[in-house]
């Protein structure tokens, strides 16, 4: 029988990529689905004409990977993060990127006409602009400030 020498820095490592493997696949992908929403980080903003969102899609290949479909009050993203380089899952050192489909629905703080409004996508970010109906345009009441 031969003695075998404890290091306890050697477990600390081990333990440390177990516990961020256990939590990369149980809280990032979904577990706790309400605490995080997974997909683009999204801006949203409304003119006196229209309302606007930008989203951030670097990881979206093409532009053929984002759907785009609006209800009169409703903004639905859905698209997927694909890896770029097919690696398996036991050659994979460290990862923070996700990869998968995404579904985002976002309300709209007006009314708008989904038949008018367009979308561009450049340089990873992909903008939305979406006219605001009449009664959508009523909504908005500046107020001055004394």
């Amino acid at each position: 029988m031969s003695l075998v020498r404890w290091d306890p820095l050697e477990d600390l490592s081990n333990l440390r990529e177990q516990m961020n493997r256990f939590f990369d696949q149980t809280f990032r992908r979904g577990f706790f689905a309400g605490t995080e929403p997974f997909g683009p980080r999204i801006d949203l903003y409304q003119t006196d004409q229209e309302v606007v969102a930008v989203a951030e899609i670097p990881g979206v290949q093409s532009k053929d990977d984002v759907e785009v479909a609006l209800t009169n009050n409703t903004l639905i993203l859905r698209g997927e993060f694909k890896r770029v380089h097919d690696v398996s899952e036991e050659n994979i050192l460290h990862s923070e990127r996700f990869f998968g489909s995404f579904s985002r629905n976002i309300p709209l703080p007006a009314e708008i006409k989904p038949d008018e409004s367009t979308a561009s996508y450049k340089n990873g970010l992909l903008e939305i602009r979406m006219p605001k109906t009449e009664k959508g345009r009523r909504n908005i009441r500046r107020i001055p400030i004394q």
